[in-house]
């Protein structure tokens, strides 16, 4: 592929998951990479971003407009964020590739670019569009307005499936999910999300567990918020860091700040390997997912997890994934039920008996090094 050109839009929060970005940029000659910030988050990047890579670096940068309203209207003017989505992304891959005289492929991981990529086939200006299926959001949300949300992204969703060219699935509970509501189809394969080349094991201490991801009630960053007293009270040496933003973010500062000597919140941060560089010194990654039924976590691939594993960080995970089951199996961390006791007794563990563990963790990782995994992710 390496004469060849890819546009890729994704929105900002997730945009080099599992390092996707960077096996686009390794992979392809030419990397249209249209990054948009849906969530307009406080502490995420505050800007929509188009980048262009030639031969592995960055070329141009293009500032797009952003839409930033007030917190109440942010529900009310998702579709005018979605049709500038649409505006914009056309208007550049036209203005830039009709100069270069080639026609790209398209790639996205979320439903509503790859219809856009569908768009544009039609519009005969890319040649085919592979849309990775990496997420199911299931429509019994508590909340009415995320009902809303959840339900148009089905019918995106449905639609993209139907009409692009490639899918691929994280997992087989993906794709006999989609089946159910007749896709099978030729052109599909299974590829599970990656994760940087395991670190070398070093055999030193740490007293920092860590969470990195989308700071939501889902995650189950607030069992481990809500029980800070007890936390520090058995575990006076332990401090926290995390990585990432979200909706719960403010409220999570909130809940913390008489610990703030003790926990540290780094916020969104773009470089994968600046990421990696803060996790290989935690001593466990928690990826406490909350057994709710409207989480989306039970059908998607734990790119968290990953990170941690590659970096030799065991994990203390809830039986959302089919992680729970593995890390039982083989000993990279240990599984809990979603309560408070359970996750003080799970962190007391890991960090006793942290070598051990983070020779399991780091055995298990090499199963994801993305560099491999992605070989066959166009064809």
């Amino acid at each position: 592929m390496k004469n060849n050109a890819v546009i890729y839009v994704n929105f900002s929060q997730y945009d080099n998951t599992g390092r996707i970005l960077d096996y686009l940029t390794e992979t392809f000659q030419t990397v249209f990479h249209f990054s948009f910030d849906h969530l307009r988050l406080k502490h995420g990047r505050k800007t929509n971003v188009l980048t262009i890579y030639r031969e592995g670096k960055k070329s141009k940068t293009v500032k797009l407009y952003s839409l930033r309203v007030p917190s109440p209207l942010q529900f009310s003017s998702l579709p005018l964020v979605a049709l500038l989505m649409i505006i914009q992304t056309l208007r550049h891959t036209l203005k830039h590739f009709s100069a270069l005289g080639i026609r790209p492929i398209f790639f996205s991981v979320n439903a509503y670019p790859a219809l856009i990529g569908i768009l544009l086939k039609k519009l005969r200006i890319v040649t085919k569009v592979y849309f990775w299926v990496l997420d199911f959001y299931p429509t019994n949300y508590p909340n009415w307005h995320m009902r809303i949300i959840r339900s148009v992204y089905l019918w995106f969703d449905t639609l993209a499936i139907h009409f692009a060219d490639e899918l691929i699935f994280p997992n087989r509970r993906q794709l006999e999910l989609r089946n159910k509501i007749k896709i099978i189809r030729n052109h599909l394969s299974i590829i599970p999300l990656g994760a940087s080349k395991p670190a070398d094991y070093k055999n030193t201490t740490s007293n920092i567990i860590g969470f990195m991801g989308m700071l939501k009630d889902s995650q189950g960053l607030s069992l481990l918020i809500n029980n800070l007293p007890k936390l520090f009270t058995h575990n006076p040496d332990i401090k926290i860091e995390i990585i990432g933003s979200g909706p719960e973010e403010e409220t999570y500062r909130e809940m913390a700040e008489h610990y703030k000597n003790r926990i540290k919140f780094y916020g969104f941060i773009e470089d994968q390997n600046r990421i990696n560089k803060i996790v290989r010194r935690w001593f466990a990654g928690l990826a406490v997912y909350e057994p709710v039924p409207s989480n989306e976590s039970y059908y998607g691939d734990p790119s968290k997890i990953k990170v941690y594993l590659s970096q030799g960080v065991p994990i203390i995970t809830t039986r959302v994934t089919e992680y729970g089951i593995l890390a039982e199996k083989h000993s990279f961390g240990k599984v809990i039920p979603y309560k408070s006791q359970s996750l003080i007794h799970a962190i007391q563990v890991l960090y006793r008996h942290q070598h051990t563990f983070r020779k399991h963790a780091l055995s298990f990782a090499h199963k994801f090094y993305y560099k491999e995994l992605y070989k066959g992710l166009f064809r």
